[in-house]
């Protein structure tokens, strides 16, 4: 199976093995197909999704922006960076951008051409648009003063100029934006409007966009949600509000319709331009002579890894965002042992900022910032960074409850969180009625939907699961009707714990629910985590061939990410739960339940069967492939209020691709959210929209370790988790290995892949 896998690919013309294959983008679609109206109850929903109606034969000229920044090199020689094409990330992308507004600006002030006329829009790029043609088709501009502050900066250049015929577009031009073959989409008209929607947000004082499209509120008066602010970190909330604009399917048989989705967003923020060595001060256990590989040091380098810097020192010094910005990899030995090797002489950090720069750091005991240099990893003194501005507190930085309390915090009821969302959108400037006089937007559409049966839940000796039991706090959360489906064995495993802070009694507890669910079990060796030693455990598990290694430890330790590379590297499998946790296990049997059913899953059981009309055909391979953005991207519009299983597929979709909304799981608190769905490609044409719904629906029921569906179908659930499983060896091992300095993916995956493994043949990451 595995080499067949390795093998998959879609072919229309098997036989035509020599066939070229289309570039990406330039084949069709999946063929559009009727909606479901038939399979299910219908109901009515309400969306965030407003109509917008545009004006008819209003052109929509496109101007070229090319702004380039010149500086003198070593040799004195002139060199030029366009600003505009920058191909850089995160907030370096975000610097560049800047610079080129703030040129735009220098030269709407000093053009009388771009005095009069109008409106423009200027993406802050290398595109500007407007709605009344320039009187001049050529515009250059250039500035030396108040641009940097760079030493070694010369001038910024400014040049504007009208675009080819074929990349001008006007109003009519909506049905040109989507096509079979996505490639083939001209997306002007629709990147144009995009920038156009977002001009109120962009021209607003109040507000600070980070990335394309979303929006976030400087002041937030008038807004009825609480902010948030935590002490370690400096860390505080912002509100705001993204938007889409999308060219969907609506309601005019006769052409597709534009439509605007507004979301709120709940962030949580760095502090801006703080010293790094300021904000360290603020976390518990820090001190200056705190080590990396020390308990508190590794804490608080999970809550900076991924973090930009600007360094001051050197020709940085005092350069704020002209400086040189970094990305903190991880933290280092200390400036004074931390030992480099400089034109072949041994020297130190400490040494080396002494002598190069004239500076004698005040914490030459503290660990170092390590970061990615031109020619490999650098370790840089914290009290030499500055945070940069506007960076958003990723899941992974979280080490306290803030991702909890985010939830919690954007978790309002539907009709509240309507509210919310079109306050904080009309002081952000997404929801003016009338923009610009061009773009006239609806009040949000209500549209029918369907709302699929629900599979049956089967457990062993043919028991059913109740899923209408009237008792149940949330409508599809079902109880255990019997024994696992296929219950496994455990008699060789070990329990763990850190030293002197084991459990008593948490053995039996576990060992009489595994029983119950039909599992058998014995006694496990109780072992401890001695001096931090965690690999010896493995070694001592690996010699006594133990089936599973069950880990009992405090959230504090943050070792997860170690017992994971430590599975895949001696080839155990783990199951790690808090302490916390744990301890909860004595008073409340549904955490019982759910240990042990991720237990008997990672031990390659199954807990219940899933039988349905569409998903047990046969012949049928389910695979799931997990794509995902951490941040920006646009939002596809999400529904409120729904039932789980409740299905959209109209209107608000695509117009040539078949597409689905589905709301997979009920929301545990505030407002449910929907996935979109697209079908790709369908070897089989007859195959009708309904089945393929309902089969992504009883998907959403096959997580077997709670009894609830979630919100994704299960095998895109369980992509997602081995992408990340991945992500975690990976960081783990310090990132992939290298051959002639270029990334080696056989050897990486030979020695950081599960291929060949014991553990290829467990769900180990359940």
């Amino acid at each position: 199976m595995e080499q067949q896998m390795k093998n998959l690919s879609l072919c229309e013309n098997a036989g035509q093995a020599d066939a070229k294959a289309p570039k990406l983008g330039f084949k069709p679609l999946a063929a559009k197909m009727p909606r479901n109206t038939t399979k299910g109850t219908k109901v009515q929903v309400e969306t965030n999704i407003r109509k917008l109606t545009i004006a008819k034969n209003q052109p929509i000229y496109k101007y070229s922006v090319q702004v380039s920044y010149v500086y003198l090199n070593k040799d004195g020689a002139e060199t030029t960076i366009e600003m505009s094409k920058s191909a850089k990330k995160g907030l370096q992308h975000e610097a560049d951008k800047n610079r080129c507004q703030k040129m735009y600006q220098l030269a709407a002030q000093k053009n009388a051409a771009l005095q009069s006329g109008g409106p423009y829009f200027y993406d802050r790029q290398a595109s500007l648009y407007t709605l009344t043609q320039l009187k001049t088709q050529k515009i250059c501009f250039t500035e030396s003063q108040g641009i940097s502050r760079r030493p070694n900066f010369v001038r910024a250049e400014f040049k504007l100029e009208k675009v080819d015929q074929s990349f001008q577009s006007t109003s009519n031009d909506i049905a040109k934006t989507v096509n079979s073959c996505p490639a083939l989409a001209d997306k002007t008209a629709l990147e144009a409007l995009n920038i156009i929607v977002s001009g109120p947000a962009f021209e607003n004082q109040n507000v600070v966009t980070i990335g394309k499209c979303v929006h976030y509120l400087i002041d937030t008066t008038g807004v009825d949600i609480p902010s948030k602010e935590y002490a370690e970190g400096g860390l505080y909330s912002g509100i705001g509000a993204s938007k889409s604009v999308k060219t969907l399917e609506g309601t005019d048989k006769k052409e597709p319709s534009l439509y605007m989705t507004t979301e709120m967003k709940t962030t949580l923020f760095h502090p801006d331009n703080w010293p790094l060595v300021g904000i360290f001060q603020t976390y518990k256990d820090f001190h200056f002579k705190l080590e990396a590989n020390s308990f508190a040091g590794r804490r608080l380098e999970k809550a900076f890894v991924g973090l930009e810097v600007v360094l001051d020192y050197g020709q940085n010094k005092g350069l704020g965002e002209d400086g040189s910005i970094m990305k903190i990899r991880g933290f280092g030995p200390s400036a004074k042992t931390n030992h480099f090797q400089i034109d072949g002489v041994d020297t130190t950090v400490f040494a080396y900022f002494q002598k190069k720069y004239g500076i004698t750091l005040k914490y030459p005991d503290l660990f170092t910032i390590e970061a990615k240099g031109k020619t490999g990893k650098i370790h840089l003194p914290a009290e030499l960074l500055i945070l940069c501005p506007s960076q958003v507190v990723t899941n992974d930085q979280m080490i306290n409850n803030e991702q909890a309390d985010m939830i919690r915090l954007s978790a309002a009821k539907p009709h509240l969180r309507k509210s919310i969302t079109d306050t904080v959108a009309r002081k952000v400037g997404l929801a003016s009625n009338n923009i610009y006089g061009f773009i006239k937007v609806e009040d949000p559409v209500k549209v029918e939907g369907i709302v699929l049966n629900k599979p049956k839940i089967v457990f062993a000796d043919n028991k059913v699961a109740n899923l209408a039991d009237l008792r149940a706090r949330i409508p599809t959360d079902f109880a255990k009707a019997g024994k696992y489906a296929i219950a496994k064995e455990l008699t060789n495993w070990e329990l763990v714990f850190m030293q002197r802070e084991d459990i008593k009694g948490l053995a039996e507890n576990l060992m009489d629910e595994m029983r119950a669910n039909g599992m058998r079990t014995s006694n496990p060796t109780v072992t401890y985590i001695v001096n931090g030693d965690l690999e010896a455990v493995f070694r001592k598990a690996k010699a006594a061939n133990r089936q599973l290694i069950f880990f009992v430890i405090k959230s504090r330790y943050n070792l997860h990410q170690q017992i994971k590379a430590l599975e895949q590297k001696y080839d155990v499998l783990t199951q790690e739960i808090r302490a916390e946790t744990a301890e909860k296990v004595f008073r409340q049997p549904q955490t019982k339940l759910n240990i042990v059913n991720k237990t008997n899953m990672k031990l390659g059981g199954l807990n219940y069967q899933i039988l349905s009309e569409s998903f047990n055909k046969p012949g049928r391979l389910i695979v799931g492939f997990e794509t995902s953005q951490r941040t920006g991207g646009n939002p596809d519009g999400s529904i409120v209020n729904l039932e789980p299983g409740t299905v959209i597929d109209h209107t608000i979709v695509s117009p040539v691709f078949n597409e689905f909304f589905l709301a997979g799981a009920v929301s545990r608190q505030g407002t449910t959210k929907t996935a979109k769905f697209t079908l790709v490609y369908q070897s089989n044409a007859g195959e009708p929209m309904w089945n393929l719904e309902q089969l992504t629906n009883d998907l959403c029921y096959d997580h077997q370790i709670v009894f609830h569906p979630v919100s994704l179908p299960v095998p895109l659930y369980i992509a997602g988790r081995y992408s990340q499983r991945g992500a975690m060896v990976l960081a783990a091992n310090q990132g992939p290995k290298f051959t002639g300095g270029v990334v080696d993916l056989e050897k990486t995956n030979k020695e950081m892949g599960y291929g060949g493994k014991k553990l290829f043949e467990t769900r180990f990451n359940a």
